[in-house]
């Protein structure tokens, strides 16, 4: 009985100590990784600093695209409906399809938020909204590459080009051959109704709706931050 009482005693320190172990060992991983997600946390939070000084570079360089397609609009609008006028070169009728746009998205911060794969709503958003993003670069492409189509075929049929390529065109500073051109022909008419909508059907409508979804994220990463 003195034995048994002995090795009873025994067991309960034995698994004393290991329930102690167990527990030290628990605790240092609990505590590791809290340091870790504080890590993890704390360089999310400065790639939403980085996301969000990016982010209003593209909102300025987006909004500006929309401002220029806007101010031109009552151009292309009488281009469409035939009725232009010599003054309206003045207006920058003969650069209206001539002046392509190129985006350049600052991606560095969402680039470096998808190495850390995070899963919290507000970081797989701003990924999603880059993607979205991508479809602004893809169309400017389009846009520009029918307007170097069209530029190749100034230069190679028509005798204005150097005048065109070299100096900016208004009604008291052109020659009648270039005024007849974009005032008459037909050829730009076409080209600028197809640049009309790939711009006014598709580009510009939807970048009205993305810039202040945009702006909307941004200022979601700002709270993050603050918080």
């Amino acid at each position: 009985m003195l034995t048994e009482n002995k090795f009873s005693k025994y067991l309960i320190y034995a698994i004393g100590e290991i329930a102690l172990v167990m527990i030290g060992i628990l605790l240092a991983l609990q505590v590791n990784n809290w340091n870790e997600n504080r890590k993890v946390q704390k360089e999310i939070r400065e790639i939403y600093n980085q996301i969000v000084f990016e982010l209003d570079n593209d909102i300025a360089e987006l909004s500006e695209n929309l401002n220029r397609y806007e101010s031109i609009k009552p151009v292309f609008d009488n281009v469409v409906s035939d009725s232009r006028t010599v003054e309206l070169l003045d207006d920058g009728l003969s650069r209206i399809i001539a002046g392509s746009l190129n985006t350049i998205l600052n991606k560095s911060g969402v680039e470096r938020l998808k190495t850390i794969s995070v899963n919290d709503s507000l970081s797989l958003k701003v990924i999603e909204m880059y993607e979205q993003l991508e479809w602004f670069i893809r169309t400017e492409q389009t846009i520009s590459e029918s307007q170097r189509l069209m530029t190749i075929n100034y230069k190679d049929n028509y005798s204005w080009y150097p005048e065109w390529i070299n100096k900016r065109i208004t009604k008291d500073n052109s020659s009648p051959e270039l005024q007849d051109y974009f005032v008459n022909s037909q050829e730009y008419r076409h080209n600028v109704i197809y640049s009309y909508q790939q711009v006014y059907n598709r580009y510009v409508p939807r970048l009205r709706r993305s810039i202040p979804r945009v702006k909307q994220i941004r200022n979601e990463l700002q709270n993050a931050i603050n918080k």
